[in-house]
């Protein structure tokens, strides 16, 4: 899941796609969470005497810039939630340390660390979901190498459609320096409510040449929000919630476009 900007409702999405893949579809989960606030690591209660990301990513710095962070295999950082098809790979504040580091190391790779680690996990899994931030760093690029679908999402609004022409020059960018090969598969807009300005977002980016990339949108509105706040608050997907709401369902329709 990407978006260049904040407040989009990226992770809120993750998380319950990661939850209806796993009970719906029975897909073996593994949710990588890329940004230093760690919300979704707070979400799926993570183990905080656990490693996180960020000692997968040491690996790829100088071990003097960042003494105090140990660097650890994916076996020993990912943790269990309480979804037994769910596993976690959580972040915290050291991201930006380590991005740091990362950049000040001038040996070797950057930009596939996660993914070299990764291999040897790779068919545990059915699905990785990985949350990234609205940022330009290096663990952001590792997460955008490991993932064959980027989706952009995006609220019906001309800041956040900045926002994905922002991450496409940014891929773009990648793809020149690095001879990668990484593309929007697709833009999600999120928050959609029945009224003209948000069909003409819809219009406008068809227009921007997203046509055949827009997936079905997941609706907004105050009703909405009360019980995304509850997500939030209670720490349960919507789906344990309430199961019918315009927002499940809509989700539910986003994953169906999404796996074909």
């Amino acid at each position: 899941m990407e978006g260049r900007s904040s407040g989009v409702g990226k992770t809120c999405i993750a998380i319950n796609t990661a939850y209806a893949l796993a009970e719906s579809w029975k897909a073996r989960v593994l949710f990588i969470y890329m940004d230093k606030q760690a919300n979704a690591s707070y979400w799926f209660e993570s183990n905080e005497t656990k490693g996180t990301l960020g000692n997968i990513l040491v690996k790829g710095t100088d071990a003097e810039e960042v003494a105090d962070i140990k660097p650890m295999s994916p076996e020993e950082v990912i943790q269990k939630t309480r979804y037994p098809r769910i596993d976690l790979i959580a972040a915290d504040p050291n991201l930006l340390e380590i991005n740091l580091a990362i950049l000040k190391n001038q040996v070797g790779r950057q930009d596939n660390i996660l993914k070299e680690a990764l291999k040897s996990v790779r068919d545990k899994y059915d699905v990785c979901i990985v949350d990234n931030p609205p940022d330009s760093n290096v663990p952001v690029l590792n997460g955008l190498e490991i993932i064959n679908d980027v989706i952009a999402v995006t609220l019906p609004n001309r800041f956040s459609l900045n926002g994905i022409e922002q991450l496409e020059n940014e891929i773009q960018n990648y793809n020149s320096i690095l001879k990668l090969n990484i593309n929007i598969s697709g833009i999600l807009v999120n928050q959609f409510t029945s009224t003209t300005s948000c069909y003409e977002i819809l219009e406008e980016l068809k227009t921007k040449g997203y046509k055949d990339k827009i997936f079905p949108y997941i609706r907004g509105g105050k009703p909405t929000q009360k019980w995304l706040d509850r997500v939030i608050n209670e720490r349960k997907s919507i789906y344990e919630l309430t199961p019918s709401s315009g927002f499940g369902r809509d989700l539910i329709k986003f994953i169906e476009a999404l796996v074909g």
